[in-house]
């Protein structure tokens, strides 16, 4: 399954935004023009299923009053996924309000009427079982997911979707949290922020040495170091300490520089997670020296063919090493307040305009823009 684009109303900064996805999605803009909400409004529908309801994900983010767009009054907010697998193409709506949660499934067909497969509101209505040929009644929470809910029973045709969004990650290691695990996390799965970076490489490690070593190998091909990865348990608490060329003693965890823990984490996230679908990454640039980023790049290619990238990022040099402008996704803010997101209308042009220059996607960027 794929994830094919994202409706949002009313989301944050997103008051009406439809954005189509490929398997690489670079945006790139300016700060507040809206990059990290793209990835947020995923991340809610991710938590809803994951969690098997709304509540939660809301209420940390400051509860269903702060979520709306500011720009006038919106007491709704809405968020409509497109996905497709062999059967056809699904289109998911989550509509959210005080009251509670209204959800839609439909299967498109170009043959066709969309056919409903899941209507709820506020925790009441029916899902279509392809046993019986009829709607099963449902009846959950009003913050619940229905999708979730319906998604437990194997007659329900589009439960491949919620098992699809479930695995979807989303990471932006900070290394004050890095240097340090906190205990108490669900140990089945890397913390978007890295605060159980020790535990997960001692878990990876417990289970498969090889994917350890991948896992050190790929941030030796970024940044030259470490030379190896060594998880460890003490009485109280996991950790790890990184070898390093030239030093006769390892490093600790805590004593690692940032820049080399937010590496180590995102390429736990690229290759100690294999379950992961999608992976959605906030400004990898982020403590790392420019040169660096061509060999991250390179690694994004290398996992680009078994999960799907969306990345958020200031840096134009990024874009350079990434190269197909088919990939970019220029985010501004318009006069209204609103995020607008424009894509290249004729990648291949841009393409052979680059190659005859010499100039690169991110030179491309910076002069002209995209979609001007």
């Amino acid at each position: 399954m794929r994830l094919l684009s994202l409706s949002a109303r009313n989301y944050r900064s997103l008051r009406e935004v439809d954005v189509e996805l490929n398997d690489m999605n670079l945006f790139i803009g300016a700060n507040g023009s809206g990059k990290s909400a793209i990835l947020d409004a995923l991340k809610l529908l991710h938590e809803g299923v994951q969690s098997y309801g709304f509540r939660a994900s809301a209420s940390s983010r400051g509860g269903i009053t702060n979520l709306p767009w500011k720009g006038k009054e919106a007491p709704q907010i809405e968020l409509s996924a497109f996905l497709e697998d062999r059967e056809g193409i699904y289109n998911w709506t989550v509509k959210i309000d005080t009251y509670g949660v209204y959800e839609d499934v439909k299967l498109l067909s170009s043959v066709s009427v969309p056919f409903p497969l899941l209507h709820a509101e506020r925790g009441q209505g029916w899902w279509w079982s392809e046993d019986t040929e009829e709607q099963v009644a449902l009846k959950v929470g009003p913050t619940d997911c229905a999708l979730a809910t319906a998604s437990a029973n194997v007659s329900f045709p589009a439960r491949d979707i919620a098992e699809f969004v479930s695995r979807w990650g989303f990471f932006d290691p900070n290394p004050f949290l890095l240097r340090r695990d906190q205990q108490g996390l669900d140990s089945g799965r890397f913390d978007p922020y890295g605060r159980n970076l020790a535990e997960t490489l001692y878990e990876i490690w417990s289970s498969s040495p090889e994917e350890l070593e991948r896992i050190c190998s790929a941030t030796r091909d970024v940044l030259g170091l470490p030379s190896k990865i060594e998880p460890r348990q003490s009485d109280d608490r996991i950790y790890f300490v990184q070898h390093e060329p030239g030093l006769k003693y390892p490093v600790n965890q805590v004593g690692v520089s940032s820049g080399t823990l937010r590496m180590i984490a995102l390429m736990t996230a690229l290759y100690g997670q294999p379950n992961l679908s999608l992976i959605g990454i906030e400004e990898p640039e982020n403590y790392i020296h420019p040169a660096a980023l061509l060999a991250f790049v390179q690694h994004l290619r290398e996992a680009r063919g078994h999960v799907q990238f969306l990345i958020t990022t200031h840096s134009p040099m990024l874009l350079d090493f990434l190269e197909e402008p088919e990939f970019v996704r220029v985010v501004r803010r318009s006069v209204q307040g609103g995020t607008v997101i424009v894509n290249e209308d004729n990648p291949e042009g841009v393409r052979n305009a680059l190659e005859a220059s010499g100039f690169g996607l991110g030179e491309f960027y910076e002069t002209k823009g995209f979609g001007t």
